[in-house]
């Protein structure tokens, strides 16, 4: 086998174990071995989330307060040259502060899709996708206005005319 062909499987091993020792059984002592200490983060519901394998660390942290029962489940994975993409589900309870938003004891289940870029068998970057009002929805937090939604029903049943 090449080395062309082994580094995406390599990879997709890397990106596994960051998912499940790290999110998903919070075990922190794993993080500097599959993460670069420099590490750049994106993900516009964490703005302040920048770099750092310090930052992740409590990142995770934080969230796995919040949820501590959170369950990661990876849907589908691609991993091309030094990338991975991963479409996953995360569910979990709430049951502590998280974005200002104090416990509900609801459970929640969202979806989304991050691409780790993997060099030197570490991730080195990270941009994540995913969607904050369908979480407020289901912890009660927030919905879409009644107007908003009375007005888009209108224009549905317009449109089907």
């Amino acid at each position: 086998m090449s080395t062309d062909n082994k580094q995406p499987m390599e990879n997709k091993h890397i990106v596994q174990r960051f998912i499940d020792e790290c999110w998903n059984h919070g075990k922190m002592d794993s993080i500097r071995e599959l993460m670069a200490s420099g590490c750049v983060f994106h993900d516009p519901v964490f703005p302040g989330l920048t770099s750092g394998v310090e930052n992740m660390k409590r990142h995770i942290e934080m969230c796995r307060a919040s949820f501590p029962d959170v369950k990661v489940t990876v849907d589908d994975t691609i991993a091309e040259r030094n990338e991975v993409v991963h479409h996953w589900t995360v569910r979990g309870t709430h049951k502590a502060s998280f974005l200002g938003m104090p416990a509900t004891n609801r459970k929640a289940t969202v979806s989304g899709t991050t691409i780790y870029r993997i060099e030197g068998g570490k991730i080195v970057e990270e941009w994540s996708e995913w969607n904050l009002m369908t979480l407020m929805e289901q912890l009660g937090v927030s919905s879409v206005p009644k107007a908003e939604a009375m007005a888009s029903k209108a224009e549905s049943k317009a449109r089907a005319r």
